[in-house]
């Protein structure tokens, strides 16, 4: 398929990767790559604790 770009602004909504790749728009591999050159940025996520348990009014 050579080099084409998946499509950054936005286009990454996984309905819009599907159908390009469907159409062979991207091929898998150039979907591979792209997510291969995309930065680690897990430490700067944030724990968030959410209680739902019901309490009686």
């Amino acid at each position: 398929m050579g080099k084409k770009k998946v499509g950054y602004d936005g286009d990454l909504d996984k309905r819009i990767i599907e159908k390009k790749l469907f159409k062979g728009n991207i091929s898998e591999k150039d979907l591979e790559d792209y997510f291969a050159q995309l930065p680690d940025v897990s430490d700067n996520a944030e724990e968030i604790i959410i209680d739902l348990e019901k309490k009686d009014p």
